[in-house]
């Protein structure tokens, strides 16, 4: 069954490879450009639009493989995924060429979350640290479902902000679950992220620095949707505390960032809307002093929680809680020393 999986990603990373140059050269043609301004980096007006060669090759690669992949008898619930994450790419789309409101891409998001809640994905069982779990009243799980959703997207969105960062995050995240997945026996949660790894791979040697092209919103709110569906789906087949928090260990990165940036933001008194340019790879830009190290330097941040979260994978009881505590600790201690905690700049 390997072979199959192989395939997809090959085909997802040989489509994602092919289409960007030639999105690229449309989205100059068109001027469908992503313009400097004091929160960018780029110095010059960039081409957009390159998260639709990830999206197709993803689609492509998972609709060939589909028939014989072994989980026939959910191939509705996989249909409405793809399907679902449709809207979250034409919004995407819209938003990179014509530019839309935080509320009104915030209701596309939600609206393609509760679609995808409607074809099975959610978060039915909570799991014990000790064994065991218990159901969610059905319109807490659509809420908390949503609510996990919304918050992927946003994650691998505001991470989007230094060249090739996105797309080689995401692909070392999704590498990793899709070894937590087999290692599970997850074969939906497996063809997503390989193929998400896939595509990721072919575009990002335009997207590594100096960009060449950039993904845009239509690629990082795609993506976090996509990595959503994953973690659902490892949580919803999971029967152990570990199964919901190994894709949050993964995407450790984005999602310290995302809350940090919220913390800072609400202490600035300016609104988390209120975008600014103090991100973790902001700060390490600056300590850097290159944008390629502070991005091999998440990489290789992303590729260790990752490791972590495979290792965490099927762990029970005591040894899974014990895991986790220690991984906690170590990230705390890390980010003090990298004086990501220190909130007073954010007070000015």
């Amino acid at each position: 069954m390997l072979k199959y999986y192989l395939l997809v990603f090959l085909i997802a990373e040989v489509i994602s490879l092919i289409l960007t140059p030639l999105i690229k050269r449309l989205s100059l043609k068109m001027g469908w450009m992503d313009k400097p301004n004091w929160r960018k980096l780029n110095k010059k007006p960039m081409p957009l639009l390159g998260g639709v060669a990830i999206y197709l090759g993803f689609l492509v690669s998972v609709l060939l493989f589909i028939h014989k992949a072994p989980f026939v008898s959910d191939i509705h619930r996989l249909l409405g995924a793809l399907g679902s994450s449709l809207i979250i790419v034409l919004t995407g789309i819209v938003d990179d060429i014509k530019g839309l409101s935080a509320l009104r891409k915030l209701f596309y998001q939600v609206t393609a979350a509760v679609i995808v809640t409607l074809f099975g994905f959610t978060i039915i069982k909570v799991s014990s640290p000790f064994g065991g779990y218990f159901h969610l009243p059905e319109i807490v799980d659509i809420a908390l479902t949503v609510f996990w959703i919304v918050g992927f997207i946003n994650a691998i969105n505001l991470l989007d902000g230094l060249d090739g960062l996105s797309s080689g995050v995401v692909a070392i995240i999704s590498g990793s679950l899709f070894f937590t997945a087999i290692k599970t026996n997850n074969p939906i949660a497996a063809i997503l992220s390989i193929a998400i790894c896939g595509s990721c791979l072919g575009f990002l040697p335009y997207n590594f620095y100096p960009a060449k092209i950039f993904m845009g919103d239509s690629g990082s709110m795609f993506l976090g949707f996509i990595l959503a569906i994953i973690s659902i789906e490892g949580a919803y087949k999971g029967a152990t505390f570990s199964a919901v928090l190994v894709p949050v260990i993964a995407m450790a990165i984005p999602f310290m960032d995302t809350g940090l940036a919220i913390i800072r933001r609400t202490l600035s008194g300016k609104g988390i809307m209120k975008a600014d340019k103090e991100h973790i790879h902001h700060r390490l830009l600056f300590r850097e002093g290159s944008q390629t190290k502070a991005v091999l330097t998440l990489y290789w941040l992303t590729l260790s929680f990752g490791l972590i979260a495979i290792a965490l994978s099927g762990m029970k009881g005591i040894w899974a809680f014990s895991a986790i505590l220690v991984t906690i600790l170590l990230t705390l201690r890390w980010l003090k020393n990298s004086k990501l905690l220190d909130f007073e700049r954010a007070k000015t």
